[in-house]
């Protein structure tokens, strides 16, 4: 429950404490009218607040006594850490007045989490310094002054016992169950009713503490938080061991249950739960476990956007901000949703990678999506410096510009950065609308330099809209030394809206989003640690704000303003801006002219050579249904440039594999594209054209029926037909998108791929371009690497947690190893995409789409014409040979026996070291696969298929 709304509902005045605070729990004491509200708090609130608030409530709420309120932090080392900076004076002078003022000198106040300890270099002098009673003053000089439970201790070092105000100290717990089985409650009749959750208010006693506290030795232990992840394991008995990872975001506890099987799915995934249970080392995990013996389901502490008109964001990152946002597209899109935001703007840094998923996952969820990024300006390229600057596209002109921008800054621009130059936004300056950016932009650098104020409205001028963030955003400047104080840092915003009132140009509150809500940040802290930032752990506040957070950030404009830069400008900005579709729909494929006519004569004429005139109705049938479906759909160019790639191949002397789905078309077949015949087992004859066709399924491909000789002229059938539908190719309505995949001889692909530029044009051909992000594993070595840097020791579900957070964060771009994306001629590239260089190596010379060859597939032709080996070893084994390939039979008797046994090489197992002989047979040579063959014994081709 949101704090600030509930007092608004009781009309008591809000102030700034009270900004994003949270109802943790409420405890009623019906016989005394007392109510126990116990708040989770981002910050620390002064005393007189809180008695304020007590008091306040008491008297609007009968027959209530009184109201007692105790805080929690959210971040309780940053808080405590921040009460002592302030506060050190006002400590000193309350603990160590006269006659105890010769301490303050030796004592070094040390915030750690939840607790303060005061630490003394000398042992004599520790142990006087405890009889003066300071830590329990200081304790409750914590509870007086802001309502923190907080533990204070004194440590000598050397020393391993600490005087402690708060004492927690749990017995040893000695006899406990070794064996983790053993350890599980006896096995109790059933009644016949089913149990309900563990969960009994009365079992859940006392307030939960933060996950990092939870110590070894917890007899019962009360902790909240989010199940992030779920293991199931069957005991003895039937009955199952439950392990959940909870966490609140301060670290990751592995907690373990134990329940009847018709109860395993009363905790899932994303529940936020309360469990109570004691604290154990736990073998298995080779950590500390929490074993359940209470839970219940509670409410996630949310943060929601209670303003009646809601802020949109124009400037937000994703995790396509290369190794630097850690915004999940989909979350972030949700969350907007979630609080009820009419739009959102996307500016990554440099790219617009993100554009498609943010589409499909806005369309679903009725947010306005607007396309931006964060660019890097310069006026010439040999500047060394670039300013940041927010581009947004206000129409589809605008977002065509803003693709060849980016296209620009990629490939003729980029030097560390893809940067724009100043003349290029000029040129394509349609349909865009202009930001400042951040501190790195323009403007603000330019007002930091101590430019005159002519000079800032000469600059300004160039933009559309200027930008202030909060303060946090920009709190280095000051650690830094640029700006004094924060004081500053609210005359620098302040005169942003007086240039911006002089200039008429609205003024817009952004946050500089790169992680979602608070707790987010160490992911990004993460990232920044494992790239070498030394300022990793000082991280700004760039999460998602609500409305009403930042009016509250704003609010030293006075409310109207705050108002107008908040709410109304960017607003007003988002609805000047059309809906756009990143891809059109809709399928682009390129002519060549004749293409029709060419595909049908050659499957007609073929057809006749093979199986004669008039055709045999099953392949007469076959054949017009697939060429229907094929020329009215558009896809004859597609048959027409594989059957040119696959005979100029052949005619250069290299063989090419078909791969995929193509396989299961005639007319592929018919046209030279596969050597897979896709009717139903056959016989036909190579001479007079006589056919049989076996329909009863009595084998499953042509090669093992048995050998005959034509009953017309004598001469040997040739077996035929592998029995594939067509719709499995083009669909069940023949139109789906086909799949073409050509394996190419590894020494042809280059002229493979030259020969489809002198086809289509070369500026119309481009490589299918990849998007290369953190994986898991990769995620999990930088925790860990950042844990070792930080001397952290951090549990295994934490560890999972923190690596999911980074994973999916993009590294850089790459390419599809043969995919070819092929734009028609009449279309130009930047109606769908971008460009760039893999991984930013302009050396490479290579163009590839800027977008992840997925997202536009579906729009446009892409050609898979891959390397292989295999291509380029059967041509050496021709040449060395002067044995065709093509002419050797698929069910020779040799070759077949070594799929079960290795007698054809005249070796023995032992000698071999396998019981089959197909270490050179591709896709059958590995361990995996030769124990499948040792299992199976295979005798039949179709046998070998199906493996």
């Amino acid at each position: 429950m949101d704090w600030k709304q509930l007092l608004r509902e009781f009309g008591i005045e809000n102030n700034h404490y009270w900004h994003g605070t949270r109802v943790r729990k409420v405890k009623v004491n019906r016989q005394e009218r007392l109510w126990d509200i116990c708040l989770l708090s981002p910050r620390p609130v002064p005393g007189e607040e809180l008695r304020r608030v007590e008091a306040a409530l008491a008297n609007r709420v009968n027959p209530l006594q009184g109201v007692r309120v105790q805080l929690e932090l959210m971040y309780p080392e940053d808080g405590i850490k921040e009460i002592l900076e302030h506060r050190k004076d006002d400590l000193s002078s309350y603990l160590f007045s006269p006659p105890n003022e010769r301490w303050a000198g030796l004592v070094e106040w040390r915030p750690e989490r939840n607790s303060v300890n005061l630490v003394i270099g000398d042992r004599s002098q520790w142990e006087e310094f405890l009889e003066t009673g300071a830590c329990s003053r200081l304790a409750h000089w914590f509870w007086d002054e802001y309502r923190l439970n907080i533990l204070v201790k004194s440590t000598c070092p050397g020393d391993t016992v600490a005087a402690v105000t708060r004492p927690r100290v749990v017995p040893e717990l000695r006899g406990l169950e070794g064996d983790l089985l053993r350890a599980a409650p006896p096995r109790r009749k059933r009644t016949g009713q089913r149990r309900k959750e563990k969960a009994i208010d009365n079992q859940l006693k006392g307030l939960p503490i933060p996950v990092g506290e939870v110590e070894e030795g917890m007899r019962q232990a009360v902790v909240e938080g989010v199940v992030i992840n779920l293991d199931k394991r069957v005991l003895k008995e039937g009955r199952q061991l439950i392990t959940l990872y909870v966490t609140d975001y301060s670290d990751t506890l592995t907690c373990k249950y134990f329940c009847e099987p018709d109860e395993e799915d009363a905790i899932k995934v994303g529940d936020w739960l309360r469990v109570q249970g004691v604290v154990r080392f736990d073998e298995f995990e080779k950590e500390t476990v929490l074993f359940i013996n209470a839970w219940q389901k509670t409410v996630a502490p949310e943060r929601r956007d209670g303003a009646a008109e809601k802020r949109v964001e124009l400037h937000a990152h994703t995790v396509m901000s290369a190794m630097d946002g850690v915004v999940k597209v989909k979350e972030l899109v949700e969350r907007v949703a979630a609080w009820g935001h009419p739009a959102v703007a996307i500016t990554d840094h440099g790219v617009v990678q993100a554009f498609p998923e943010a589409y499909e996952a806005a369309r679903k969820k009725g947010v306005k999506l607007i396309y931006g990024l964060e660019g890097y300006l310069v006026d010439e390229l040999k500047q060394r410096h670039a300013y940041h600057i927010i581009v947004l596209a206000r129409n589809q002109e605008g977002l065509q510009n803003l693709y060849r921008l980016v296209s620009i800054s990629h490939l003729d621009n980029f030097y560390r950065t893809p940067r724009i130059q100043r003349q290029d936004i000029a040129r394509h300056r349609e349909g865009l609308i202009l930001g400042t950016a951040c501190e790195a932009g323009e403007l603000i650098t330019a007002y930091l330099e101590g430019r005159s104020d002519d000079e800032l409205q000469r600059i300004a001028s160039f933009y559309d809209f200027l930008e202030i963030q909060p303060l946090g955003n920009n709190e280095f400047l000051v650690r830094d030394g640029r700006v004094s104080s924060r004081e500053d840092l609210k005359k620098m915003n302040a005169y942003i809206v007086e240039l911006g009132e002089k200039l008429r140009l609205p003024v817009v509150a952004t946050g500089d989003v790169h992680f979602l809500d608070p707790h987010h940040e160490v992911y990004r802290k993460i990232l920044q640690a494992n790239k070498g930032y030394e300022d990793a752990e000082a991280q700004a506040p760039l999460y998602l704000r609500t409305t009403e957070e930042m009016l509250a950030e704003f609010a030293y404009l006075g409310p109207d303003k705050a108002f107008e830069v908040v709410v109304e400008n960017p607003r007003r900005i988002a609805a000047e801006i059309e809906t756009l579709k990143p891809v059109p729909d809709g399928n682009y494929f390129p002519t060549i002219e004749g293409a029709e006519e060419e595909i049908t004569r050659l499957a007609w004429e073929n057809a006749h050579r093979i199986y004669g005139n008039p055709l045999p109705e099953l392949v007469d049938k076959r054949l017009r249904r697939e060429l229907d479906a094929i020329i009215n759909n558009n896809f004859s160019v597609l048959y027409l440039i594989a059957h040119k790639l696959v005979r100029k191949s052949n005619e250069d002397g290299y063989l090419v594999g078909s791969r995929g789905s193509v396989g299961s078309s005639l007319v592929a077949f018919l046209t030279g594209i596969t050597e897979v015949n896709p009717l139903v087992p056959h016989y036909r004859c190579p001479r007079c054209c006589y056919t049989r066709f076996v329909e009863d399924g009595s084998v499953g491909c042509g090669v093992d029926l048995p050998e005959l000789t034509c009953p017309r002229c004598g001469t040997s059938l040739t077996r035929d037909g592998f029995d594939i539908p067509f719709e499995t190719f083009l669909g069940f309505e023949g139109d789906k998108v086909p799949d073409i995949d050509l394996n190419f001889s590894g020494e042809y692909q280059a002229r493979a791929h030259q020969y489809v530029e002198e086809v289509f044009g070369r500026e119309h051909v481009f490589r299918a371009g990849t998007i290369n992000t953190l994986a898991e594993a990769s995620a999990i070595g930088m925790v860990r690497n950042y844990a070792e840097k930080n001397q952290m020791r951090l549990r295994k579900g934490e560890v999972l947690r923190l690596a999911a957070g980074i994973a999916g964060v993009k590294k850089t771009s790459g390419q599809h190893p043969g995919g070819l994306i092929v734009v028609p001629r009449q279309n130009d590239i930047h109606e769908f995409t971008p460009l760039n260089y893999p991984a930013n190596k302009i050396e490479s010379g290579v163009v590839t789409t800027h977008f992840d060859y997925h997202s536009i597939s579906e729009r446009l032709v892409k050609l898979d014409i891959l390397g292989h080996d295999d291509p380029t070893m059967i041509k050496v084994l021709e040449d060395m040979t002067a044995c065709r390939a093509v002419e050797i039979p698929l069910n020779e008797p040799q070759t077949m026996r070594l799929f079960s046994g290795v007698e054809p090489l005249g070796v023995s197992p032992e000698e071999l070291h396998s019981q089959v002989g197909t270490y050179g047979v591709p896709e059958f040579g590995t361990r995996f696969v030769r124990q499948m063959l040792e299992v199976t014994r295979p005798r039949t081709f179709a046998e070998l298929v199906r493996i």
